[in-house]
């Protein structure tokens, strides 16, 4: 076992039912996400999310599999003391907290809803961790469906303690490059939160019609991957769009989509930057991979290829994270994951990553 401390910069909560049946306004309570049998079969319904099967996970699920999902741990993760137990047992000393089931709010093609679940959200999980700031790092939901209510958001939370906040990693119909985000990325630079996008968040519902199923056509893995290989596209638009150069203390973080991609994206934005410079505007004045460096990161769990890539993309951009408790995740084999993966990568470069940058980022761990 490694004897570097570790932070997870990707861990994830259950939201509580009483987040729904007390903490958000009244009229939205009957679309809260929730269970429903259908046919003899149990789906987790989301607001503008296609029903989600989830009844044959538990016939499927070996005995490691019920460390994970929250599946032996009946509180979701919001027993702190609990949590602080199951991570002394996998080795982490900190972690960044994302959500669960609100992670498909953007879903949703309610304004009015989408900011009400948020901030009942913001509130109540701000709350939950208000006495563990030195190890926890909650992180808020802002929408962005209506840029004004976004601001509003931003400035609301920075003013409850928030280190940082989430926001939809793709929005197809109105995608980062374009300049309505201005006033955004303005406010979250001026509060100096941090900006993250977490896989399978995206504004419109990639979901699989087969998960879950007993019979299925590979929907369930391809969703995975391709979900993941998505975070390139926050990556590409706030570098192209001049975002980054406009705002240079605008740092962002993807969340959750490995980070095998990066090197040869960053490559490729490189190279089309300079061969292609009498067609591409805005004129950035330093390379795409310089304004990454300076302002990106990209978190991932299990990903050998990403490290091979440390000269290009430098091990200040990148930050290790459990998933926890997630089935694609590292709990509770944590350390024995970070030990294989890191075997032939320098100390400093292994700290900074599974350490170091969290701590500077985020502020958290001893």
């Amino acid at each position: 076992m490694s004897e570097m401390p570790v932070i997870s910069a990707d861990s994830h909560i259950q939201e509580p039912p009483e987040l729904y049946s007390e903490w958000l306004d009244t009229k939205f309570r009957d679309r809260a996400p929730r269970r429903e049998v259908r046919d003899g079969k149990t789906y987790v319904i989301v607001d503008g999310k296609k029903p989600r099967r989830v009844d044959l996970a538990d016939e499927r699920a070996t005995e490691d599999d019920q460390n994970r999902e929250f599946r032996s741990d009946p509180t979701g993760g919001r027993d702190v003391e609990r949590r602080l137990s199951d991570m002394a047992r996998d080795g982490v000393v900190g972690e960044v907290i994302y959500p669960n089931s609100s992670l498909s709010l953007y879903l949703s093609p309610d304004p009015g809803y989408q900011y009400a679940v948020a901030r009942a959200y913001n509130d109540w999980l701000i709350q939950n961790f208000d006495g563990h700031r030195d190890r926890f790092a909650p992180v808020g939901i802002v929408p962005v469906i209506d840029i004004p209510m976004a601001v509003a958001e931003v400035e609301r939370v920075a003013k409850l303690g928030y280190r940082a906040i989430k926001v939809p990693l793709t929005v197809e119909k109105r995608p980062y490059n374009l300049p309505d985000y201005e006033p955004l990325w303005a406010a979250i630079e001026e509060t100096g939160l941090v900006l993250s996008l977490h896989a399978f968040a995206d504004a419109e519902d990639y979901y699989p019609e087969d998960w879950g199923e007993e019979e299925g056509v590979g929907g369930a893995l391809i969703f995975m991957a391709m979900s993941m290989a998505r975070g390139q596209y926050p990556v590409a638009e706030l570098i192209a769009s001049g975002a980054l150069q406009r705002h240079p203390d605008l740092n962002f973080v993807v969340v959750e989509c490995g980070a095998g991609w990066l090197a040869w994206l960053l490559q490729v934005l490189d190279e089309q930057a300079d061969k292609k410079h009498m067609w591409i505007r805005p004129r950035l004045e330093m390379k795409p991979s310089e304004f990454f460096r300076r302002q990106g990161g990209i978190t991932f769990s299990d990903d050998p290829v990403a490290l091979r890539c440390l000269d290009f993309v430098g091990a200040e951009t990148l930050l290790w994270g459990s998933d926890y408790p997630h089935d694609e995740g590292t709990f509770p084999h944590s350390q024995a994951v970070i030990d294989r993966t890191f075997a032939d990568i320098a100390q400093a470069d292994k700290r900074k990553i599974v350490y170091d940058n969290a701590r500077r980022i985020y502020g958290i761990g001893p």
